[in-house]
């Protein structure tokens, strides 16, 4: 439940054993590769001075890009044509890529051989799905047409007369209606489209086709297609004669589909062997294009987690003359990404870290404290057992089907669960299970009182750990003095302490309430005061960074900005008990509702359409109530979130 640390490694290794070593890094993913150019020339890809490193340290005065020097297009196009045949259901086997060599030149040979024993049946195929596409366009037009008892000959041949089918917006149908009079053809509204558009054929004299253009482009006519000189007959025997060919055509194109099919499976074990080796490919030269060569030497760069240094270095045991360099991240010449960590629990809230942003590589994991407090607040807000169980068991089937935020829902679901056994809820009624807890409105100060200590305990965490990660980063400024620093974490330590005695929380000691109120005033100058205090201690030559009066006043608005932050961030967590209370009175409201009904079908469909109602909508509202705590009263305390993400190889690369 951390951030793991990773280092940069540096490779050089001779060209002859590139592909293998290759096809090495990618069938380990989990590294995040580096343009080993940029590296080269920022000066952080540094070769010790050595005589046995002398071919490679020769090599820098020669080196090219991999980037103009690789490419894959050609393997992408065959795998594509690969995917499509078997409409996508081929997948990169990685533990076969493992297990022997994969002969590039035999896989695209037999790749070649394979889709040119399909591609006869392939193209028929789509030539037939063609034809069957431009006869369901001609039978939608000849169906407007169907009312016509003329031949499409005559109509073809018309010596003064031409006309149109095509659709117009009802708006612009209202229009055409409204100037029939003063158009210069006949109008007949002959349909409606599924889209909200109406129908019409325009007959014109050819001597006014020029005006009669005119006026529909200005209505934005759309010609319908589908008319086929070809048919002379009349509309319905067209119809007829269209629909005898498209059955046809689908017969054939049903027989061909199955012999495509039974060819397909006949072949599958060789495509699957050509899709894997060919995939297998253009991710190596993928990577190879993040690489940099000399005549002789390949150079490779990528961050690694620290823990698989011992294994990168067993794989690069199996090459002679190998030179492999591992940089730590803490010598301040590169910022490292961040490869969160979190057990199969919190792993799923990650997603909701993200949203947020990435963590720095040198500040705390939040997803453990996001993920219990998330799940708390929800859970307190929407306690119910049936409707709980319904979100989990929802967010159970969506995990399955790979939606991320699904897992997190199945979380939600459960401690919603688990609080609706504390209230004694199901489905909203109160009278079938006992309440291990509490009733919420029946014991209204305790849910609101639960709800502001369990905010206050919240922010204390909030307080440790930006403490933490400012003192990491060595920010004495603001880790030792700063608003949400230790002296800003005493401040609102003591000036809780004034209010708990204020309200006779605690018993009063003779003494404490002057020390507290010394305390925080002693607390609030040191915060006003920081900057200087802190350069001063670490002996800079300057005590401010600006002007001293221009200081002054910033910080001291921005000490009545903490001051009301301090007891604005407290009573916002009251909401928390607003919502669990909210949560219960909504229920009660519909309760009564199917009261007065006095019909037990119409109650029963009132409760139904209330936990729908309950479930859906006011899920929403709690599970954004709960996610702007953690991002407005929390994280922007202690996360600053300006990371990079670390990204494996298999994230950093889109095949297809």
């Amino acid at each position: 439940m951390a951030i793991e640390n990773v280092i940069m490694m540096n490779v050089v290794g001779k060209i002859s054993y590139v592909d293998k070593y290759t096809k090495d890094i990618f069938l380990f993913n989990d590294i995040q590769i580096v343009d080993a150019m940029n590296e080269i020339d920022s000066g952080r890809f540094i070769l010790p001075i050595r005589e046995e490193n002398i071919d490679e340290l020769l090599g820098f005065a020669q080196l090219k890009s991999g980037e103009f020097m690789m490419d894959e297009t050609n393997f992408v196009k065959t795998v594509k044509k690969l995917s499509e045949l078997y409409k996508g259901s081929l997948i990169l086997d990685m533990g076969s890529l493992a297990k022997g060599d994969n002969d590039l030149d035999e896989a695209l040979a037999k790749a070649t051989e394979f889709e040119d024993n399909l591609e006869l049946e392939y193209g028929e195929l789509n030539e037939l799905n063609s034809k069957i596409e431009a006869l369901k366009k001609s039978k939608t037009a000849y169906t407007y047409l169907n009312e016509l008892d003329v031949e499409m000959s005559e109509l073809d041949n018309l010596k003064n007369f031409s006309y149109s089918l095509g659709s117009v917006t009802r708006d612009n149908a209202a229009r055409l209606k409204s100037i029939y009079n003063s158009v210069t053809s006949i109008v007949f509204h002959v349909g409606n489209q599924e889209d909200n558009e109406e129908v019409f054929m325009i007959v014109s004299p050819k001597d006014l086709e020029i005006e009669t253009q005119r006026i529909l482009k200005a209505l934005n006519f759309k010609p319908i297609e589908g008319i086929n000189p070809e048919y002379s007959m009349s509309p319905r025997k067209i119809l007829e004669t269209i629909t005898v060919e498209i059955n046809t055509l689908n017969e054939k194109y049903e027989e061909l589909s199955k012999n495509l099919n039974t060819h397909l499976m006949g072949y599958r074990n060789e495509a699957t062997v050509c899709f894997n080796t060919l995939s297998l490919y253009i991710n190596m030269t993928i990577i190879k294009r993040h690489m940099a060569f000399s005549e002789e030497n390949f150079y490779f760069s990528g961050w690694i987690s620290k823990k698989d240094k011992k294994r990168m270095e067993v794989i690069a045991a199996r090459y002679p003359k190998i030179i492999v360099m591992f940089s730590e991240t803490n010598d301040g010449m590169m910022t490292p990404p961040t490869k969160m960590k979190n057990n199969w629990l919190f792993r799923p809230f990650e997603a909701i870290v993200k949203m947020y942003g990435v963590p720095s590589y040198n500040e705390l994991d939040p997803t453990p404290f996001l993920s219990i407090t998330y799940m708390f607040c929800f859970g307190f807000m929407f306690g119910d057992v049936g409707q709980g169980l319904v979100l989990a068991i929802a967010g159970f089937i969506l995990g399955k089907r790979g939606v991320e935020l699904g897992k997190v829902l199945f979380r939600l679901g459960l401690c919603s669960t688990f609080f609706g056994f504390m209230y004694g809820s199901i489905f909203g009624f109160e009278n079938v299970i006992q309440s291990v807890w509490i009733r919420p409105f029946n014991d209204v100060n305790t849910v609101l009182i639960t709800a502001v200590a369990t905010g206050i305990m919240m922010l204390f965490v909030a307080y440790i750990y930006s403490i933490i990660n400012k003192l990491k980063k060595k920010d004495i400024k603001e880790g030792v003095f700063g608003k949400n620093g230790i002296c800003g974490f005493i401040l609102y330590a003591s000036l809780l302490g004034l209010v708990a005695f204020k309200l006779g929380i605690f018993k009063v000691t003779q003494g404490l309430i002057p020390a507290l109120i010394i305390l925080a005033i002693l607390m609030v100058v040191i915060v006003l005061i920081r900057e200087p205090l802190a350069n001063f201690l670490l002996k800079r030559k300057k005590l401010y960074e600006e002007i001293p009066s221009e200081y002054y006043i910033e910080s001291s608005f921005e000490l009545f900005e903490m001051l009301l932050a301090m007891f604005s961030n407290t009573i916002s967590f009251i909401r928390i008990g607003a919502f669990a209370l909210t949560h219960v009175g909504l229920f009660m409201a519909f309760q009564t509702l199917a009261g007065m009904a006095q019909n037990g079908v119409i109650s029963v469909g009132v409760f139904i359409f209330a936990n729908v109602l309950i479930i859906g909508l006011e899920g929403l509202i709690v599970s954004i109530q709960a996610l702007r705590l953690q991002f407005y009263e929390l994280f922007s305390k202690y996360y600053t979130g300006d990371g990079v993400e670390f990204k494996p190889i298999d994230l950093q690369i889109n095949l297809l």
